[in-house]
C-alpha cells in the first residue's frame, strides 16, 4: 500500500499571504486610528487646539503602553506555547512549556502534554518493536531478501547472506548478479518462482520459496522469503515409518505368538514320539520366529521412542558405562558445565556410534570421543579410521532402513537421530582426514549437537 507524500514546504509556503501584520502592528495602528479619529472630531467641532491634541496624542501612547503592558503575560504564554510545539515538531518529546508562566492558556498547555507523553510513549513501544524486528530477522533460519524496482538488494539478513552469498554482506548489490547462489534456486528466483526448491550442496536440503510484491513511496518493492524445510520433512517421514512399523509390528506379533507356541507344541510331539527329523524342523521353525520377533521388537522399540527425560549428565558415569562396552579414546575434557539429557537415551545414542565406528573397519585407536563446550550447545564427536563414506552416500545414511551394511537394519543412526532430534539438537555426519603418528588417517566423524536448557 502506496503511502501518502506530504506538500512540499515550498508549496505551502507559497499559499501564505504575502502580508501580514503582526499584533504589536495591530495593536498600535488601532490606538493611531483612535488618536486620529479623536483628533478629527476635535477639529470637525473645532476644539482643536494645541494643548488639546497633544494630550490625545499622548493618551493615544499610554493606551498602547497599556494593552502591551496588559498583554504582555498571554504573550509569554503563547511564546512558550509556540516553543513546545515546535519541540515536539523537531521530534523532542521530553521538553514542555513551564507551567509557572501558563495561566490563561493552560487547556492548551495540558493538551501540548497530554500529547507529549503519548507521542514519547509510541516512540518507545515503535522502538522496541523495531528491535524485536531486528532482533528476530537476525537470529531467524528463514532467509530474507528485500529488493526495490531495479532488483538492488536493500536488506538481507544472516541466513540469507549465509545462503545465497557465503556468510558475506551483499546490500546494494543485485540480486540477479550474486554468483554463489546454487544454479536451482537462482533460476528460481530469476523466475519468481515460488514453491519447494530441492540444494544438494547446502545443509538444509529443501527450501521453500515465497514471494511477496509491495508497494513502499510509490515504488515497487519484492520481498524474498527462504524457509528451510528438510527438518520438518525429515520429523514427518520419520513418523510416517514410525506409523507403519506400528500396523506392522502388530501384525507380526500377532503372527509370530501363535507361530511359536505351534512350533514347541509339535516339538514336544515329535520329542515323545521320537521322530528327530520332525522335531529338527521344529527347533529350526522355533528359533526363526525367534530372531524374527527379536527384528521385529527393535524396530517397534525403534517406533515408540519416548519423550526424554531430562536431567543433569553425570559425566564421568557415562564415560564408565560406554567404555565397559567398546574400547575408544577420550579426547580432551569432559564439559564443566550442566547439561540436561536423557542418560539411558544419551547412552543409547553414543553406544550405537561407538558400535558403528568399531564396525566400519577402523582401528580401536583411531576410534575417539570428543566433548565441545561452546555458547548454546554441546557437541559430542565420535570419530573412526574407517575410511568415511561416499560423498554421494552421507544424506542417505541418516534415512529410516538404508544401511551400507550386508546385516544392518537401517534403523542406528534413525533412532540416533530421533533421540537427538528429541532433545532439540540434531546430528551430522563428515568424513574427516586426521594425522596420527607418521599416518594420514581417514574416516568418519559423528557430531551430536545437544543445545543449553
Amino acid at each position: 500500500m502506496a503511502l501518502p507524500r506530504p506538500e512540499p514546504a515550498a508549496a505551502a509556503i507559497r499559499q501564505r499571504p504575502a502580508f501580514r501584520l503582526g499584533s504589536r502592528s495591530r495593536l498600535a495602528l488601532l490606538c493611531l486610528t483612535l488618536t486620529v479619529f479623536s483628533l478629527a472630531v476635535l477639529a470637525h467641532f473645532g476644539m482643536l487646539s494645541f494643548g488639546s491634541g497633544f494630550s490625545i496624542a499622548a493618551g493615544g501612547v499610554v493606551l498602547w503602553l497599556l494593552i502591551n503592558w496588559t498583554l504582555r503575560p498571554l504573550r509569554q504564554e503563547v511564546l512558550a506555547l509556540n516553543l513546545h510545539a515546535q519541540n515536539l515538531q523537531d521530534g523532542s518529546f521530553n521538553t514542555s512549556a513551564n507551567q509557572l508562566n501558563i495561566k490563561e492558556l493552560s487547556p492548551l498547555a495540558d493538551s501540548l502534554i497530554t500529547m507529549s507523553a503519548q507521542l514519547r510513549a509510541e516512540r518507545a513501544s515503535l522502538y522496541q518493536r523495531e528491535l524485536l524486528l531486528d532482533t528476530v530477522l537476525q537470529s531467524s533460519p528463514t532467509a530474507l531478501v528485500l529488493t526495490n524496482h531495479s532488483d538492488t538488494v536493500l536488506m538481507g539478513n544472516p541466513a540469507a547472506c549465509l545462503l545465497l552469498n557465503n556468510g558475506k554482506k551483499f546490500t546494494g548489490s543485485k540480486l540477479s548478479a550474486l554468483t554463489d547462489i546454487a544454479p536451482p534456486l537462482q533460476q528460481a528466483l530469476k523466475r519468481q518462482q515460488q514453491g519447494l526448491i530441492r540444494l544438494d550442496n547446502s545443509g538444509q536440503a529443501v527450501w521453500h520459496l515465497s514471494i511477496n510484491q509491495f508497494q513502499l513511496n510509490q515504488q515497487q518493492h519484492w520481498l524474498y522469503l527462504l524457509k528451510p524445510l528438510s527438518r520438518e520433512i525429515q520429523r514427518e517421514e520419520l513418523n510416517a515409518w514410525k506409523k507403519l512399523l506400528r500396523v506392522i509390528g502388530h501384525e507380526l506379533n500377532n503372527t509370530l505368538a501363535p507361530l511359536s507356541s505351534l512350533a514347541f507344541s509339535g516339538r514336544q510331539l515329535a520329542a515323545r514320539q521320537q521322530q528327530t527329523e520332525l522335531s529338527r524342523l521344529f527347533d529350526t521353525i522355533s528359533e526363526r520366529s525367534r530372531h524374527l520377533n527379536q527384528f521385529v521388537q527393535a524396530y517397534i522399540n525403534f517406533a515408540k521412542l519416548p519423550p526424554p527425560q531430562l536431567t543433569d549428565i553425570n559425566w564421568p558415569r557415562l564415560i564408565n558405562q560406554l567404555q565397559d562396552h567398546y574400547e575408544f579414546e577420550l579426547l580432551g575434557d569432559l564439559p564443566k558445565r550442566s547439561w540436561q539429557a536423557d542418560p539411558q537415551q544419551l547412552a543409547q545414542l553414543l553406544l550405537n556410534l561407538l558400535k558403528n565406528a568399531h564396525e566400519s573397519g577402523s582401528a580401536t585407536e583411531h576410534i575417539s570421543l570428543r566433548c565441545v563446550e561452546l555458547g548454546n550447545e554441546l557437541q559430542l564427536q565420535v570419530t573412526d579410521g574407517g575410511g568415511g563414506i561416499a560423498a554421494d552416500l552421507l544424506q542417505q545414511a541418516l534415512v529410516p532402513f538404508y544401511s551400507s551394511k550386508p546385516q544392518g537394519s537401517g534403523i542406528g543412526l534413525t533412532l540416533c537421530r530421533d533421540i537427538a532430534e528429541a532433545h532439540a539438537g540434531g546430528i551430522s555426519l563428515h568424513n574427516v582426514s586426521q594425522q596420527i603418528a607418521n599416518d594420514r588417517i581417514c574416516g568418519l566423524q559423528v557430531t551430536v549437537t545437544l543445545p543449553t536448557r
